[in-house]
């Protein structure tokens, strides 16, 4: 597991967010990116993160990015 700051572009899953204050957290909320969540990482840092999620784009601070944990999400071949 990495930080989506660190991620390189492919597809995740957010496992944690560890906001710093609650605007943060709230402003995640807002933006639709909770914990569980299925994205793809377009554009990884430096300057603004692109992630897409359900084929809306998203665009984040390297600040907000920095606390979301995320997991590789593994394509499965046979399909």
């Amino acid at each position: 597991m990495e930080t989506l700051i660190k991620a390189s572009p492919g597809r995740y899953k957010i496992v944690k967010i560890k906001a710093n204050c609650p605007a943060a957290t709230r402003r995640l909320m807002i933006l639709g990116i909770f914990e569980g969540d299925k994205i793809e990482l377009i554009k990884p840092a430096p300057g603004p993160v692109i992630l897409e999620k359900n084929g809306t784009r998203i665009g984040i601070g390297q600040g907000l990015a920095a606390g979301i944990v995320v997991e590789e999400l593994k394509e499965d071949k046979d399909k």
